[in-house]
């Protein structure tokens, strides 16, 4: 077989015969060629505005993340990562509001690094450790100081983020001038220390008062112990006018001796020592109890006592101790200011858990200028003298987490109100 009939290429009888099909073809069908040639159009139409919109929507979008930027309140600085040193981040832009933290107009700020905007003491301790966290956790968030361009200091809170843009690291840092609330944090604490001074202070004041009390009361006690029992042995063994006489002596001396007792246990109680030891206890037995200590005073002044209990009356869980130190300073009070041949009520009602116990006199009242500082220690009024009794039953109601309460009308008498919830031990 020649050469020239195994060559099969384009000038072959074959490739001749196929071209001129294909002429003959698109010379028969010129719509298909022009319904091609449209289609091709319309695509690349389509694509152009695919291309045209996703311009527009850039463009949208940087728009508005750019008013973001722009607009923000806070400042923010955008630099590069260099390195993690104190000098690895360039600045490279800037809002409006980091111009106007930092005093520095835009062109200042951009291409230096942002060591400069710190005092000296960050540089080197601070910003080398923002950039170690900011390359291991991707975000750092903490406390710094700003130089201003006029040279003051201001706190800041710094919000820094690292983003990778085209394999370039960034730092994106929000910040926050946290100055008023420093300064707030500042009187705060001048204030605590100078309270923390102040009760310091108050205290060694009570401390000393309460060592000078008791040094007072050692002081009465020890001459009026002998008197107390001197006038016993006189009462015993005098008759007539010289009998009375030991007698007043020996009411007098044991009247001051409660006198001194009672100062002595309100200054226990402005120093939170004074105690109380509780038990079950009948209230209608105590009250009893008391009213043999007041049968001289009533027959004294012919005063007439009368004493009440509701039938339901429970026991109650109470020092009694303390609770006769209260009673025998409301009754005390009663026989002092009433008009003799008068009439003094004690009575004692339960209450749903409570127990009340009203002391109810004839006697002169108490004005409304006393009422006011009635239960105040040390306070002089006409109805109490130094108002050592009251407050100090004050103290020892409320130790027992209860409330006494005062009505009263001057020229008509008054009404104490004891008021004790029935507790249990628990």
């Amino acid at each position: 077989m020649s050469n020239k009939t195994k060559f099969s290429g384009i000038n072959s009888p074959n490739h001749r015969i196929s071209l001129a099909k294909l002429s003959t073809k698109r010379k028969s069908n010129p719509h298909m060629l022009f319904t091609n040639r449209r289609l091709a159009n319309t695509n690349l139409r389509k694509q152009m505005e695919e291309q045209k919109n996703q311009r527009l929507n850039f463009q949208k979008l940087y728009r508005k993340y750019k008013a973001i930027f722009e607009f923000s309140g806070d400042p923010i600085v955008i630099s590069e990562i260099k390195s993690v040193g104190p000098h690895g981040r360039t600045i490279i832009e800037v809002n409006e509001a980091a111009i106007k933290h930092f005093g520095y107009s835009r062109s200042e700020l951009l291409l230096h690094d942002t060591a400069f905007l710190h005092p000296d003491e960050e540089v080197d301790i601070v910003l080398p450790w923002v950039g170690q966290e900011l390359t291991r956790k991707h975000h750092v968030f903490f406390e710094a100081k700003h130089k201003r361009k006029d040279g003051s200091i201001v706190d800041v809170e710094i919000h820094a983020t690292m983003i990778a843009i085209d394999d370039s690291p960034i730092s994106l840092a929000v910040i926050r001038d946290i100055s008023d609330r420093k300064n707030f944090e500042k009187k705060s604490q001048d204030l605590h220390l100078a309270e923390q001074n102040l009760r310091q202070e108050l205290e060694n004041q009570i401390q000393q008062r309460t060592e000078f009390y008791k040094a007072l009361v050692h002081e009465l006690k020890t001459p009026l112990t002998p008197i107390v029992l001197n006038s016993e042995v006189l009462e015993d063994n005098l008759e007539g006018e010289s009998k009375k006489l030991a007698n007043n002596i020996n009411i007098a001396s044991l009247e001051l001796l409660t006198r001194i007792n009672e100062l002595y246990d309100m200054a226990k109680g402005e120093v939170g020592i004074l105690k109380i030891t509780r038990s079950w206890i009948y209230l209608d037995e105590l009250v009893n109890e008391l009213f043999g200590l007041f049968s001289s005073s009533l027959n004294h002044k012919q005063l007439n006592l009368r004493i009440f209990f509701s039938p339901d009356l429970p026991l109650i869980y109470a020092d009694p101790y303390r609770l006769k130190q209260v009673l025998i300073n409301l009754l005390n009070n009663s026989i002092t200011f009433s008009p003799p041949k008068g009439q003094i009520v004690l009575i004692c009602t339960a209450r749903d858990s409570e127990i009340v116990m009203d002391v109810i006199d004839e006697g002169i009242g108490i004005s409304d200028d006393d009422l006011q500082k009635l239960f105040k220690p040390y306070v002089l009024t006409k109805s109490d003298g130094l108002g050592l009794g009251l407050s100090l039953s004050k103290k020892i109601v409320e130790l027992h987490n209860g409330e006494i309460k005062a009505e009263s009308t001057l020229g008509w008498g008054s009404k104490f109100s004891v008021i004790l919830p029935v507790c249990s031990p628990d």
